[in-house]
């Protein structure tokens, strides 16, 4: 049988450990990782040669995406470029990424023809991780336009 000493030490250390458990706050397991987002912005938009055939016909568009605070990411956008007369070329990209912030080099060739306003809207959707969307326009003018080959487009 324990001796009334070694008795005393334990229902000390047993008060002591109560009292602590009663001042000392709850820890919470909550998570603290962010919604999942992505935002795009037309950096730069013109029209060069780009092709190399001698024609400024080509319409360079650079888009920044700046996405959450994930390792991987996974999303697509949909490129448009609208012409002065309501002619409009989409495409489609699908992106996957291990950084923050990605730069895409978008290349319309042979699609300055015409003179006057030209308009790029860009309609982006994260897939992974979670669902997001965002959307950006920015129109320019070109001066001139000519007669090109066949339009086709280019990521960088």
């Amino acid at each position: 049988m324990p001796s009334f000493r070694a008795r005393a030490i334990a229902a000390t250390m047993l008060l002591a450990v109560s009292v602590m458990l009663l001042i000392t706050p709850p820890v919470s397991a909550t998570t603290t990782d962010p919604e999942p987002t992505i935002d795009v912005i037309v950096y730069y938009a013109n029209y060069d040669d780009m092709d190399g055939d001698g024609m400024k016909d080509d319409v360079y568009v650079v888009l920044v995406f700046i996405l959450g605070y994930h390792i991987y990411y996974e999303f697509g956008y949909v490129i448009s470029l609208e012409l002065p007369s309501g002619l409009t070329y989409s495409y489609t990209v699908y992106v996957i990424a291990l950084s923050d912030i990605v730069v895409t080099h978008n290349v319309f060739y042979n699609h300055a023809t015409e003179s006057g306003d030209y308009t790029v809207y860009v309609s982006a959707l994260l897939i992974t991780p979670g669902h997001a969307s965002a959307v950006a326009q920015y129109t320019f003018d070109p001066p001139g336009g000519s007669e090109g080959g066949k339009p086709t487009f280019g990521v960088y």
